[in-house]
Protein backbone atom coordinates (compact mmCIF):
# COMPACT_ATOMS: atom_id res chain seq x y z
CA UNK A 1 0.00 0.00 0.00
CA UNK A 2 2.91 2.33 0.74
CA UNK A 3 4.31 2.16 -2.79
CA UNK A 4 0.87 3.03 -4.19
CA UNK A 5 0.77 6.22 -2.14
CA UNK A 6 4.31 7.05 -3.26
CA UNK A 7 3.28 6.52 -6.90
CA UNK A 8 0.34 8.89 -6.51
CA UNK A 9 2.44 11.52 -4.71
CA UNK A 10 5.23 11.38 -7.30
CA UNK A 11 2.64 11.68 -10.08
CA UNK A 12 1.06 14.69 -8.36
CA UNK A 13 4.46 16.37 -7.96
CA UNK A 14 5.29 15.57 -11.58
CA UNK A 15 2.05 17.20 -12.77
CA UNK A 16 2.71 20.31 -10.68
CA UNK A 17 6.34 20.76 -11.77
CA UNK A 18 6.17 19.23 -15.27
CA UNK A 19 7.15 22.42 -17.09
CA UNK A 20 10.24 22.94 -14.93
CA UNK A 21 11.21 19.28 -15.17
CA UNK A 22 10.78 19.30 -18.97
CA UNK A 23 12.83 22.49 -19.31
CA UNK A 24 15.63 21.01 -17.21
CA UNK A 25 15.57 17.78 -19.23
CA UNK A 26 15.83 19.69 -22.51
CA UNK A 27 18.69 21.75 -21.05
CA UNK A 28 20.53 18.59 -20.02
CA UNK A 29 20.02 16.88 -23.37
CA UNK A 30 20.89 19.83 -25.60
CA UNK A 31 23.44 21.86 -23.62
CA UNK A 32 25.07 19.63 -21.05
CA UNK A 33 25.32 16.28 -22.81
CA UNK A 34 25.10 17.57 -26.42
CA UNK A 35 23.01 14.54 -27.41
CA UNK A 36 20.42 16.33 -29.51
CA UNK A 37 21.05 19.48 -31.53
CA UNK A 38 19.39 22.56 -30.06
CA UNK A 39 17.39 23.41 -33.17
CA UNK A 40 13.88 23.99 -31.92
CA UNK A 41 13.84 24.04 -28.14
CA UNK A 42 10.15 24.90 -27.96
CA UNK A 43 9.27 21.75 -29.88
CA UNK A 44 11.62 19.65 -27.75
CA UNK A 45 10.14 21.21 -24.60
CA UNK A 46 6.60 20.33 -25.68
CA UNK A 47 7.67 16.78 -26.43
CA UNK A 48 9.37 16.35 -23.07
CA UNK A 49 6.38 17.87 -21.31
CA UNK A 50 4.04 15.44 -23.06
CA UNK A 51 6.31 12.54 -22.17
CA UNK A 52 6.33 13.71 -18.55
CA UNK A 53 2.55 14.01 -18.54
CA UNK A 54 2.20 10.47 -19.85
CA UNK A 55 4.71 9.23 -17.26
CA UNK A 56 2.81 11.00 -14.47
CA UNK A 57 -0.50 9.61 -15.69
CA UNK A 58 0.96 6.11 -15.76
CA UNK A 59 2.26 6.48 -12.21
CA UNK A 60 -1.07 7.88 -11.01
CA UNK A 61 -3.12 5.11 -12.62
CA UNK A 62 -0.76 2.43 -11.29
CA UNK A 63 -0.94 3.91 -7.80
CA UNK A 64 -4.73 4.14 -7.80
CA UNK A 65 -4.99 0.61 -9.19
CA UNK A 66 -2.72 -0.71 -6.45
CA UNK A 67 -4.79 1.11 -3.80
CA UNK A 68 -8.06 -0.29 -5.21
CA UNK A 69 -6.66 -3.83 -5.43
CA UNK A 70 -5.29 -3.60 -1.90
CA UNK A 71 -8.65 -2.48 -0.48
CA UNK A 72 -10.63 -5.05 -2.47
CA UNK A 73 -8.37 -8.04 -1.78
CA UNK A 74 -7.69 -7.14 1.82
Amino acid sequence: MGEAVVFVLVAAAWFVFRKRIAAYQVFLITEKFKILPGRDKAEQLRGMELLGTLFGALLFVAGVLLIVLHTMLG
